[in-house]
């Protein structure tokens, strides 16, 4: 009888086995799935997707280089339209000048490839989202979303900003501190020093090299928020900390403005240190605000869970 009962338990026991292995193979299977539901790739794999993502992105970015090449005159135009208003509003004649004879190419050239990195953002950003997100987890994807949106509103942001409120008041102090004297008609016949007299006479590459730098400038500026939240949010600063260095903050926010703005004059270097004192009173009520959510987010933890084994 004893042996009749091994006899039968030994299938039993090979039955057991492959339906032990078949388990096993489902959990490495699940395992090798992200959490978004594809599977993981070889180093091979990745590298041609990598490849494939770039060729896109690349694509994007020469068309969009080409269109901004065939327009160049007008946008030209447009991003010299604050410096005309501003020299014409001085009294003075619109009109650039250039040195070299390759010198209106190469800036309709530079002007065209910026132009084409910024219209092609977009469809670039998306394409590297496309390779990074599906190893991201739910909630880092919308951390990196986050960020990423509030870095490019506030550049887009800080360059608008430059473009109406800074360029044209800056190039109007620029150009109206150079007019030491007016030439008065019977000044040969009365006998009078008419005075050193100061013509305008701007390069076309380094006006468009003012306005790029200005813009770019006060984009950059403009990110003191993003720095400051995505510090706090790491446990790197505090608000009281951040309130704390408040009253130097206004000397440094002049300081940062001088060393953003292209022209070195006074009058666009305290345009752009108001601005960067209000983002950091800004910066500093969004890291009270996310030190507030984290503290209630540990409350609720601590009600459901109990207290941390060092906190009891």
């Amino acid at each position: 009888m004893t042996d009749l009962k091994e006899d039968e338990a030994k299938p039993k026991a090979d039955e057991a086995k492959p339906k032990a292995i078949e388990g096993e193979v489902v959990d490495s299977e699940e395992a090798d799935e992200t959490e978004s539901g594809d599977k993981r790739m070889s180093l091979f794999e990745h590298l041609a997707e990598l490849r494939q993502r770039m060729r896109n992105a690349a694509i994007a970015f020469l068309v969009s280089m080409i269109v901004a090449f065939i327009y160049n005159k007008r946008l030209y135009e447009v991003l010299t339209r604050p410096v005309r208003k501003a020299i014409k509003h001085a009294n003075q004649e619109v009109r650039f000048v250039i040195t070299e004879p390759g010198e209106a190419f190469w800036v309709y050239f530079k002007l065209s490839i910026v132009a084409g990195l910024i219209f092609s953002a977009p469809l670039i950003f998306w394409e590297l989202w496309k390779f990074v997100a599906p190893g991201l987890y739910k909630k880092e994807k919308k951390v990196a979303l986050a960020v990423v949106g509030a870095t490019a509103f506030c550049f887009v942001g800080g360059a608008v900003f430059g473009y109406f409120f800074l360029v044209e008041p800056s190039i109007y102090f620029l150009v109206t501190i150079a007019d030491m004297g007016v030439p008065m008609p019977d000044s040969a016949a009365s006998g009078v020093d008419p005075g050193t007299v100061i013509e305008p006479m701007l390069r076309m590459e380094a006006v468009g090299n003012f306005t790029s730098m200005m813009l770019l400038g006060c984009g950059v500026a403009f990110e003191l928020p993003v720095v400051i939240s995505v510090l706090g949010a790491l446990g790197m600063v505090s608000a009281k900390s951040l309130w704390k260095f408040n009253k130097y903050s206004l000397v440094l926010s002049a300081l940062l403005g001088g060393i953003l703005t292209p022209g070195g004059d006074v009058v666009s270097q305290m345009l752009l240190a108001g601005p960067i004192f209000g983002l950091y009173n800004v910066s500093i009520i969004i890291v009270w605000a996310l030190e507030r959510g984290r503290k209630k987010q540990e409350a609720a933890m601590d009600a459901e869970y109990g207290p941390e084994p060092f906190e009891r």
